[in-house]
């Protein structure tokens, strides 16, 4: 009985997943995505427990809990449920605009999680986070809290599709005056991501496979930036008047400059630098150069 059963449910997944897909190529789910179907990996996890725990002893109801499992994974990546929160709501001709209002935030935490594709992050907002790309599926959400106001900014496309639409190409500005936490998760692609104009706390930067260019801010205080980087070219450009220092841990890696204010691992102030960057950069394959 259990033989039979594990030869119904791998290939009832694998239909599950393919008509995901086409009914998402189609444009029969909305935000159903590559990246949205991809979210749902934690159920694999799911499946094998219910494998391990019921198979050998009630296979039939194994399978059962097991459909209803694939089941609840289909229906979150038609509904896409909205969290209670302000949701921008995702136009479907071809890009995307989304603005989160100042509303008198004192401190921003900002989370950008998108895929493959070309970024640009900067300062200037007008409005505390304005972002645009040119496909239809960016989602934005704002949450205050305590300390602030909390955004987040998702891809939900990944940056990458089966059909038309290409690599993403998305432009994000922040307000300059408001102090921000940036969180930034992408994978392969181009990222732009300029500090100078931002009221930086502190910033984190997770991408794979790229080519990243950061400036670093004009600190106030002692200012931590981290990069994790996969096989990744990263250019670090020191503005005038800025104090920094880079510190690298990875297998392959290796440290440039390009700076003459910058010899060793620091600039020749930043020791004594009251305002000054930290950059720590953890990775793979990487080519750091600065700037």
């Amino acid at each position: 009985a259990m033989t039979w059963r594990r030869g119904l449910f791998w290939p009832l997944l694998l239909i599950v997943v393919g008509a995901l897909f086409l009914a998402s190529n189609l444009g029969y789910l909305g935000r159903a995505s590559v990246g949205a179907i991809l979210g749902l990996w934690p159920l694999l996890l799911i499946l094998v427990g219910v494998d391990i725990a019921l198979s050998r002893r009630w296979p039939l109801a194994a399978l059962g809990v097991e459909v209803l499992v694939i089941a609840a994974g289909v229906a979150l990546v038609a509904a896409q449920p909205i969290v209670p929160a302000w949701w921008v709501a995702v136009p479907e001709d071809g890009h995307s605009t989304v603005t989160a209002p100042r509303d008198g935030a004192e401190a921003l935490t900002l989370h950008v999680n998108g895929g493959a594709g070309s970024y640009t992050i900067s300062g200037g907002g007008s409005e505390l986070v304005e972002a645009s790309t040119d496909q239809p599926d960016l989602t934005l959400r704002t949450t205050k809290t305590a300390s602030g106001v909390d955004v987040r900014l998702d891809q939900s496309g990944a940056g990458f599709r089966f059909g038309p639409g290409g690599p993403t190409q998305a432009v994000v500005h922040v307000a300059s005056d408001v102090p921000t936490s940036l969180d930034v998760n992408a994978g392969a692609g181009d990222f732009t991501v300029d500090l100078a104009d931002i009221q930086v706390k502190d910033a984190k930067l997770n991408v794979g496979a790229a080519q990243l260019h950061i400036v670093l801010p004009h600190p106030r205080g002692d200012v931590p930036v981290t990069i994790a980087a996969g096989a990744s070219s990263v250019v670090i450009e020191i503005p005038d008047g800025v104090e920094a220092q880079v510190t690298m841990t990875g297998a392959l890696t290796s440290l440039r400059s390009e700076n003459d204010r910058f010899s060793g691992n620091a600039t020749a102030g930043y020791a004594s630098a009251a305002d000054r960057v930290t950059v720590k950069i953890t990775g793979g394959a990487s080519s750091v150069v600065v700037r």
